[in-house]
């Protein structure tokens, strides 16, 4: 059941009459009525007009107000009843309805502004100086637009920037954990790309909730599956018939050396390969972030180019995707073969939901294409100076790097009793 109650804040005459929306649920929401008052006429206790037969404005506002307040209640038990979700925006709508209000602007409202956003991507000028964003970028601001118009239609409401506080954070971030039945890590990155959105908004002088800044993106620590040296040469020595897994097996050994993204890597061929002095370098922009890296070329990489005449093996498909796909499909097979049927802590797509789902695993079942590149980054790790990975895997910064292969300071610590020799 929901009560609304008015109220007054100063003494000056006339002041400004508030409301208070209350419910059983535990809404409580605060808004000016925009109606004004002399103090002396109003009653602070039960929040009601002192009637004077003197001051015949008072019965006219004192029914205004009644009006307001039925409007109101009928309002929220109507909306309460079709499962709807009571925010903020929904008491402006009610209130710019009864006060026949046509003042808005479509870009307060989230979904709206987040259209213009995406338009204005491909041509805005980026943090690197240059012009535009990755595709993967520009699909994922598409996607939290897409997942704002779910929710708003999961809780009948539209959302205004000023919506967007710490209660909202919750509750959507409920939606995409319950609802969506996202991953922790893809609901604290969808947050991280809903507050890039809203800061771009206050910059361009939208009104913003003012706990917006409190909004944090997050990241949830998750088992790093790679493959170490040992099953590498596992996977390089398995006896195999057919010349498709041979093809697999070569690349995925090859992507554990080169330590690049699969769009990077199944494209390579023999022409790329460049001399540098008395090295053999892979000199490539990737595709991702558009950074140019130089690969040396690892003596593995080599063998497997010789055995083959010096050429890439074959790929698997002419369409880039199909070719990822037929790459991941294949590789599974030949980790299964070459025996990594022991079972690890882990995450990968249920096929039903179409969800990734943490749990225990054969390892060969989370061979993945993402495993040729965190392979290489976390093997070398501690070996080679970070700094030098950072060249080959691309990666724009060393916290990025090492939440890539799930290090931590604690990791620091070992490395450098390591390099100082305490046990």
């Amino acid at each position: 059941m929901a009560s609304v109650k008015f109220f007054i804040k100063g003494t000056s005459n006339p002041t400004t009459i508030y409301l208070r929306l209350s419910a059983s649920n535990g809404v409580l929401l605060r808004k000016s009525t925009s109606y004004l008052v002399n103090p002396k006429f109003f009653n602070k206790k039960n929040g009601k007009i002192k009637l004077n037969q003197k001051e015949v404005d008072l019965t006219e506002l004192n029914n205004n107000l009644e009006n307001l307040r039925t409007t109101i209640v009928i309002g929220y038990n109507s909306f309460m009843s079709e499962g709807g979700y009571v925010s903020k925006s929904w008491l402006d709508n009610i209130l710019d309805i009864f006060f026949d209000r046509s003042t808005e602007n479509e870009h307060d409202y989230f979904v709206e502004y987040a259209n213009d956003y995406i338009k204005k991507l491909p041509t805005k000028t980026n943090p690197k100086g240059g012009i535009g964003v990755a595709i993967s970028t520009l699909k994922k601001y598409k996607t939290i637009r897409r997942k704002m118009e779910k929710y708003e239609l999961s809780r009948k409401t539209k959302v205004r920037f000023t919506d967007i506080g710490m209660d909202f954070s919750e509750d959507f971030l409920s939606f995409l954990l319950v609802d969506e039945r996202l991953s922790m890590n893809t609901a604290g990155r969808d947050i991280k790309f809903l507050k890039t959105i809203c800061l771009d908004a206050k910059r361009n002088g939208i009104s913003v909730h003012k706990q917006l800044e409190s909004i944090k993106g997050f990241t949830a620590k998750t088992e790093k599956v790679f493959l170490s040296f040992d099953e590498i040469e596992k996977i390089e020595k398995v006896e195999l018939e057919s010349e498709t897994l041979k093809n697999a097996r070569d690349w995925l050994v090859m992507g554990c050396y080169l330590g690049q993204r699969v769009s990077d890597l199944l494209p390579m061929k023999a022409s790329d390969i460049k001399y540098k002095g008395d090295l053999k370098v892979i000199e490539l922009t990737q595709k991702k972030t558009k950074k140019k890296v130089s690969v040396l070329v690892h003596p593995k990489v080599l063998e497997i180019l010789n055995s083959r005449g010096g050429e890439f093996p074959k790929t698997f498909s002419d369409n880039i995707q199909s070719n990822i796909t037929l790459f991941n499909i294949n590789i599974k097979r030949v980790a299964k073969k070459a025996g990594l049927t022991y079972k690890v802590q882990g995450a990968k797509i249920n096929p039903k939901t179409n969800r990734k789902e943490s749990g225990i695993y054969e390892k060969w079942e989370l061979v993945s294409s993402h495993i040729c590149r965190r392979s290489f980054a976390t093997n070398y790790y501690g070996d080679i100076p970070t700094p030098l990975l950072l060249s080959v895997t691309g990666h724009s910064t060393e916290r990025d790097f090492l939440l890539y292969i799930g290090k931590s300071s604690i990791d620091y610590a070992e490395n450098l009793a390591k390099y100082w020799g305490i046990n």
